[in-house]
């Protein structure tokens, strides 16, 4: 027992080295040419150094690294198991009646670990410094922060109420109906600039016969709970009537989780805040299958980590003087990335709706975490 603790300590520190130069390897050629990227598109249209392009690039590195990390643990898994067969380490491990399965758990245990920091600890990072990324890159190239445009959103009836004041837009029209149009976006949906309201009353048909009230343009309009609060406010009435205020604020019965919902990336959204995310969206009505995607992706990030390490381990395990070892070594990087490229297309088919969310992240892993303890076994038990 103390002879396999110190195995399984000394193995676990060759993995740990072999992922930690690996992944350098890697993240140093990516910023590199990532760098040299900044300076050609932004460098193009304002004059940025070398110092600033490499801080954009530094933004993105968390990014990079939940990227990287799955071939970094293959190649780094593989590295190890390799030069453990060719100095004829496993043997001698497997002769002190050490099975497969303990000298297999320093690797185990190091990709559920990364795996579990990628979720819980790197993608919120990444999350937030790919946010600062964009502002920062459309700053210097002088872009208003927006990301969508052509906005429309259609407000329901709204009922006065006993607290409305006389003159505000509920008690005048208290079964108006709004259609707004918002030329951008701004972030992930906090609030809309350039906005235009047109209001309407039900006519003589009833609310199938809406007639045309008044309209409220604004520079910028966020919605909070029961208000937007507008800013700049320009106000047109029937018969030539204008009215100009800085600030306004108009009732509503759109929730605030809205604009948020149908306009903000899954890619903005850090791992902690995706339930609470999912959940307002489910109740506002909205399509939440990509957020849904992303969470249960990164949930199944350590079973993910877990089949790559062992893909990259189990090919090593041959001895070296049998022969075929390159052969085997290729294979398991080429399964590596076909589990990655699989990975992928079942995301883009939960996209298309061929299949749920929840099988696109879960079943591609686990179908090759299964695969790989079941020909480990078979090798190791007969």
């Amino acid at each position: 027992m103390v002879i396999a603790g110190r195995i399984q300590r000394y193995i676990f520190l060759q993995c740990l080295i072999s992922l930690m130069m690996t992944l350098g390897i890697i993240l140093l050629a990516i910023l590199l040419v990532d760098v040299v990227e900044q300076v050609r598109t932004v460098g193009s249209r304002t004059e940025i150094g070398i110092g600033t392009a490499f801080q954009l690039t530094l933004m993105k590195t968390p990014g990079l690294l939940m990227e990287t990390l799955p071939f970094a643990m293959l190649v780094g898994s593989i590295l190890t198991y390799s030069q453990l067969s060719r100095r004829s380490e496993i043997p001698a491990v497997r002769a002190a009646g050490v099975s497969a399965w303990r000298f297999l758990g320093p690797v185990m245990v190091l990709a559920l670990v990364v795996g579990a920091s990628m979720v819980m600890i790197i993608d919120p990072l990444a999350t937030r410094l790919n946010q600062d990324f964009q502002a920062e890159r459309e700053r210097l190239l002088g872009n208003a922060p927006a990301v969508t445009n052509g906005v429309w959103l259609s407000q329901g009836d709204l009922q006065a109420g006993s607290g409305d004041e006389v003159g505000s837009v509920a008690s005048e029209n208290p079964n108006g109906q709004a259609i707004i149009h918002g030329r951008q976006v701004i972030g992930r949906g906090q609030a809309l600039e350039g906005v235009t309201f047109w209001y309407f009353r039900p006519g003589p048909g009833g609310t199938a016969d809406r007639v045309f009230t008044h309209r409220i343009d604004a520079e910028r309009a966020e919605l909070t709970p029961g208000f937007w609060q507008l800013t700049g406010v320009v106000e047109n009435r029937l018969g030539g009537d204008v009215r100009r205020v800085p600030n306004l604020a108009l009732p509503t019965n759109l929730r605030s989780d809205t604009l948020l919902t149908r306009f903000a990336s899954a890619k903005t959204i850090p791992f902690w805040e995706l339930p609470s995310f999912i959940e307002a969206g489910r109740s506002a009505g909205m399509e939440v299958d990509a957020y849904v995607l992303k969470f249960h992706g990164l949930l199944a990030t350590p079973i993910f980590m877990l089949a790559m390490a062992l893909i990259g381990a189990v090919v090593c395990l041959r001895l070296a003087r049998s022969g075929g070892l390159s052969q085997l070594i290729g294979a398991g990087a080429l399964a590596g990335f076909v589990l990655f490229f699989v990975t992928r297309l079942a995301a883009g088919m939960s996209a298309s709706g061929a299949t749920t969310p929840e099988a696109a992240a879960w079943c591609p892993p686990l179908f090759a975490l299964f695969a790989v303890l079941t020909l480990l076994a078979h090798a190791e038990d007969g």
